[in-house]
């Protein structure tokens, strides 16, 4: 009996292992599960949501042969809400769930089953859920929600209304002239009274600004009694009284002006100093004394402000006070634009709060909010997030995020349960202007105050509900520890006046009923796109911090800093009042910093963020302040501060911002009193929270260029795609965008984030069809421009190629048509065929390009375009799809005619710099073959006589090394990847670039700091080079016949070149990886003088490959230790233009290549 036992334990043990060695080799999983693009998202609000996931298998050659997908309502799967059977399909992307009943607030659990061409079926594993958003179920009654009396504030400083009242200073006018700033109630809507020097003549006069949304109107009053040389360089007594719409000025108490504004548009606001710099005359001022004076009825008197100037103004926390004869002042100038010094706000941001009571046990509980404005919500005290599964929790910074607010807003879902109490509870909320009425909006919405919305819904554990909403019960206060908030200039925060007003046992005394209403009409929509986040990962330690005390003259216009230490990192720093504290991160990147302080209890802490520090102190190199001071000049009239103002616990307290974001490398400190720096961390912030992609090369400067283009991918999606992220723009520029929507796509997970932007371009069309120059729209940037507005169709059919979604296609195609209805109707100068607007070309271009070329090119471009998508969208011969096709590819023909017959007249290009040259081939608007080698030749030799230099801008820069390798220059396209000299991708990183500059030349060492206008070290536009790299250096491209990567082009183009510009090296190998929707694609190469030596590849499970391997008919090629062609996977289909091509099935594969020389 026991050997019975024994032997079939044996033979049990045996068929055992034998399963087990064999599991590896065949297994076939199932993970990566997706619904519309997200794992486990928190919101969706489609009633059809589509499916993906990814198979993985060790057998090469494996694809899908069917799937099944079942939705349930619980998690252990048994109730059944939707099963779409067994269905035969190799489609693993976009499955639409067709037929699935849904319904609003709940979640629901999934999974999915497949099977294969080797017979084998796995089901998925992992916890996969989606849940459902209000799906047109409606607010249920809830209301906007806004603070009574905030009307038209850009600040969050709410003002109280006096009819009457005065300001009055002491002005020494050094330069040109100076301005008091009264009746503020917006970033745009504002008076602004000037001494003002500039009419011809001996006498000044009081020059009156009034100013609505943000447009002034100007007039003069008459002479003033004293002359400019009376006036310059002396004290003299200035008084505004305003007594409604009456305002009277006077000068040391003789009355200048009078004026009586019969609009109404004059009353009482914030009071402000204000100075400008107009290209001619750098304005600069003293103020002392500043007082403000209110009246009631009776004629009774309060002072509501009184600023000597006498130490650290706690009204003016931006004063540069100086001594003066003795006394204290506050100094304004100019520098490089205006300078406008506002009070700080007598009001904090609105915040709200409902207190209720739940009289049951909760079951689930959902909370849905949004807001006008950037807001973070609490509930019982803590911030809510989504709780993830691990016990962290995942918060969405910056909701709801920026979206045309003209049109629509986003609102967001949490689920709440795990935060609430039977009995006492309490929801805050607190609001800061963000995007919708700071000074980046400039006044597109209004100038309107905040507002917010909310939703909770309660399923009690007996299966009643009840249901809790923003409506007149709610009450408000402005007297919180958010001080002032703004996207441009920062925040000020005052932790003094925390308090536990989230928390159901506060007592609300001095809060007041909101105002409740159902504006403003617009679309209130669950979340689209990735959320922003602050992710822990990419956190940036400092990297140094210097600490120093006044200024060395050391011959410079502004001297060297007076340096007491430089340490390592930045904690356990003790700062002195007086002493300032540079830090360097070491990585230039958008966010906020996390700060840990002690100190006492009032202790001001300022904090200003730049890109660069001053180098030698000069002006004729640019610099704006002291040797080794921080560098601002940039950032033009952003402000890009924050103020903290400590509490004074024992330890230390921690505080990072959350309703504004910095563009930074460096961080200057100051103190009012003694603290110590205990620890001071970048914090980075960001929508690109899913990297995807990663490029290495045997070369480190081209590793570097890799991270900085990186980096600056991560700074520059953040809600919107954004050109910089520290000055005054930080706006949704659209040429940037599509000019490296590719690369993003590659680095990162960009489908929803992409796809959400293109919403904004349809909300930002003009009622002709144009497209923006920005998106969202503010300001004046509505027009449409060359490589501009045809970002909407160039967007698109990057989006196609990448993720292969027809659904994206079908939804835009509508915007798309009327966009190319409005670039018909823009014929005029003897052309048919004109394109859109010339407001910028090849921005920034060291070699000009005619402006209205670049827009006909584009405008064919889009033709060409719109025919492969209408192609794509086609469901069968002669439907509206095709017939639009026609006429679509029609319409380029007719624009390659008229383009060819303006441009190339004698049969050569009439424009001959590198960017024509590239449109020309990128475009195919060359007229044949002879004539398109031509441009090629003459784009060779372009760059030859250019010394291997770019001389492209935005546009030309965006496609010149895909089309250098597309056309058989590879070994240009090496040549300018590797060139230092400027202007070039690497010159910057020798400078110690961290991202991509704006310009080739933003900072040079013979000449220092660019151009102020257009000098952004964190602009990402140039680093569409990275396409290419991924594209051609590592050779992995889409099959735009099969997109989304279904179908892989595998065309690594490894570095032949024959000659190498002097101190150049050659790159000897590189490596790719990119997470598609299928899976992880891998490409790797290794060459040896120039010889391709080895290639390794995995190619996902559930697609294909074709594989361009550089080889010639003499080389002998195997895949692992057999011949190539005889591989298991591998099918050789010949030899093409110096490439072996092979069709390959999924697996992995590892090509040797011997016996052929590669070289060019």
């Amino acid at each position: 009996m026991k050997l019975k036992l024994m032997k079939r334990f044996n033979l049990f043990l045996i068929l055992f292992i034998s399963c087990l060695w064999s599991m590896p080799l065949c297994a076939l999983t199932v993970d990566g599960l997706r619904v519309e693009a997200m794992k486990n998202p928190d919101v969706i609000d489609v009633s059809v949501p589509r499916f993906s996931w990814i198979l993985h298998s060790d057998e090469r050659g494996t694809m899908q042969t069917a799937y099944r997908i079942v939705i349930t309502s619980d998690v252990k799967g048994t109730r059944i809400v939707w099963d779409s059977g067994t269905v035969a399909s190799d489609q693993s992307v976009g499955v639409p769930a067709n037929g699935v009943k849904l319904l609003p607030s709940r979640r629901y659990y999934w999974s999915v089953t497949v099977t294969d061409n080797k017979g084998k079926k796995a089901k998925s594993k992992e916890k996969a859920y989606f849940e459902t958003g209000l799906m047109g179920s409606g607010w249920s009654g809830a209301r906007w929600i806004k603070a009574l009396d905030a009307p038209h504030t850009d600040t969050v400083a709410g003002t109280h209304p006096a009819d009457k009242y005065t300001i009055e200073a002491d002005l020494t006018l050094l330069n040109g002239n100076a301005g008091i700033v009264f009746g503020a109630v917006s970033g745009g809507d504002y008076c602004m009274w000037q001494v003002n020097t500039d009419l011809e003549g001996d006498y000044p006069v009081i020059r009156r600004y009034i100013y609505i949304n943000g447009k002034p109107e100007i007039s003069n009053g008459p002479y003033l009694q004293l002359t400019k040389a009376d006036l310059m360089n002396r004290e003299h007594h200035v008084k505004i009284s305003i007594d409604g719409s009456r305002v009277d000025t006077y000068i040391d108490n003789v009355l200048a002006d009078s004026y009586t504004d019969k609009d109404g548009r004059i009353g009482k606001g914030e009071i402000g100093l204000r100075v400008d710099n107009n290209g001619i005359i750098d304005e600069t001022a003293y103020f002392d004394n500043l007082t403000v004076t209110e009246y009631d009825k009776q004629g009774r008197q309060t002072i509501t402000l009184n600023e000597t100037f006498d130490g650290p103004s706690d009204n003016f926390y931006a004063a540069d006070i100086r001594e003066v004869g003795g006394n204290r002042k506050c100094y304004m100038h100019s520098g490089k634009g205006e300078k406008r010094m506002m009070q700080e706000p007598m009001q904090g941001a609105p915040m709200f709060r409902k207190a209720f009571i739940l009289g049951k046990k909760v079951r689930q509980a959902k909370l849905y909010t949004t807001a006008l404005g950037v807001y973070d919500v609490f509930v019982n005290g803590k911030r809510v997030g989504h709780l993830q599964a691990d016990g962290t929790v995942l918060y969405e910074e910056l909701k709801p995020g920026w979206t045309d607010y003209r049109k629509r807003v986003f609102y967001s879902s949490h689920d709440v349960t795990h935060l609430l109490d039977k009995g006492g509870n309490a929801i805050g909320a607190v609001v800061g202007s963000g995007w919708w009425q700071g000074y980046i909006s400039r006044g597109v919405y209004g100038y309107r105050a905040p507002e917010f919305m909310a939703k909770l819904l309660v399923i009690y554990t007996d299966g009643t509900t009840e249901t809790i909403v923003t409506d007149g019960s709610w009450a408000w206060s402005k007297d919180g520890a958010l001080r002032y908030s703004d996207i441009y200039n920062g925040e000020q925060y005052d932790a003094r006046k925390e308090s536990d007003w989230t928390t159901a046992r506060y007592t609300a005394d001095g809060w007041h009923a909101v105002e409740a209403k159902s504006e403003p009409q617009i679309a209130v929509e669950a979340f689209k796109g990735p959320y922003v986040q602050a992710l822990e990962r990419l956190k940036v330690p400092a990297k140094t911090t210097t600490i120093y005390q006044g200024v060395k003259n050391a011959g410079a216009d502004y001297g060297m800093i007076n340096v007491i230490n430089k340490v390592d990192g930045a904690a356990g720093i003790t700062l002195k009042e007086g002493q300032t504290a540079v830090i360097d991160f070491g990585q230039n990147f958008a966010g906020w910093v996390v700060l840990s302080v002690s100190g006492n209890e009032g202790t001001r802490l300022h904090l200003r963020f730049g890109e660069m520090i001053n180098d030698d102190g000069t002006l004729k190199r640019g610099n704006d302040g002291p040797g080794g001071s921080l560098y601002t000049a940039n950032l033009r009239s952003a402000r890009a501060e924050l103020y903290y103002t400590l509490r004074g616990e024992k330890g230390y307290e921690t505080y990072s911002p959350s309703t504004t974001f910095y563009g930074f490398r460096y961080c200057e400190i100051t103190a009012t009193a003694p603290v110590t720096l205990v620890s001071v961390v970048g914090q980075p912030v960001t929508s690109s929270t899913i990297d995807v992609g990663n490029v290495t090369t045997s070369s480190d400067i081209v590793n570097k260029l890799v991270s900085n283009i990186v980096w600056g991918q991560r700074s520059n999606l953040l809600s919107v795609p954004t050109d910089c992220p520290q000055r005054d723009e930080r706006l949704g520029w659209t040429a940037d965008t599509q000019i490296f929507s590719r690369t993003g796509m590659y680095n990162a997970d960009t489908e929803n984030f992409y796809r959400k932007w293109l919403i904004d371009m349809r909300d930002g069309q003009t009622d002709k069809g144009g497209y923006p120059d920005v998106a969202p729209v503010v300001w004046q940037f509505n027009n449409s421009n060359g490589a501009w507005g045809d970002a909407g169709i160039v967007l698109p059919w990057n989006l196609y190629l990448m993720y292969g979604d027809k659904e994206m296609l079908t939804e835009h195609f509508a915007s798309m048509e009327r966009y190319m209805d409005f670039l018909a109707a823009q014929a005029g100068d003897g052309y048919k065929y004109q394109g859109s607007g010339t407001a910028f070309g090849d921005w920034l271009a060291f070699a000009p390009t005619d402006l209205r070329y670049i827009s006909v090119a584009y405008y064919a471009y889009d033709a060409l375009l719109m025919a492969k998508m209408a192609r794509v969208l086609s469901t069968r011969a002669g439907d509206e799809y095709a017939m639009k096709a026609k006429k679509y590819e029609q319409l380029f023909e007719a624009i390659k005619t008229e383009f060819q017959n303006r441009y190339f007249a004698q049969g050569v290009p009439s424009q001959q710099s590198q960017t024509a040259y590239l449109l020309a081939l990128k475009f195919n608007l060359c007229k044949d073959a002879a004539q398109r080698q031509d441009v090629v030749e003459r784009l060779r030799r372009l760059i030859t006589e250019n010394n291997e230099t770019l001389s492209t801008g935005f546009v030309g820069t965006g496609i010149i090394s895909p089309t250098l390798s597309e056309f058989g220059l590879n070994d240009k396209a090496y040549n300018l990847l590797l060139q230092r000299r400027c202007p070039s991708w690497l010159y910057s990183i020798d400078q110690g670039a961290t991202t991509v500059w704006e310009r080739w030349n933003s900072y040079t060492v013979d000449k220092g700091f660019g151009p102020i206008e257009m000098n952004s070290f964190n602009h990402y536009a140039y680093g569409a080079v990275g396409e290419w790299l991924y594209r051609f250096v590592a050779g992995i491209e889409t099959d735009e016949q099969q997109p989304g990567f279904k179908h892989i082009v595998l065309q690594p183009t490894p570095d032949t070149r024959t000659t190498l510009p002097s101190g150049q090296e050659r790159i000897t190998s590189a490596r790719a990886s990119y997470t598609s929707n299928y899976g992880e694609i891998v490409s790797e190469w290794s060459a040896q003088n120039g010889n391709a030596a080895t290639y390794n590849v995995t190619v996902p499970a559930n697609t294909t490959a074709t594989l361009y391997l550089p080889a010639g008919t003499s080389s002998v090629i195997h895949e692992g230790d057999i011949a190539a062609e005889r591989a298991k996977g591998v099918s050789f289909k010949g030899f093409y233009e110096g490439k072996a091509v092979y069709e390959l099935g999924s697996g992995s594969y590892h090509f040797k290549v011997s016996n052929m020389i590669l070289r060019e």
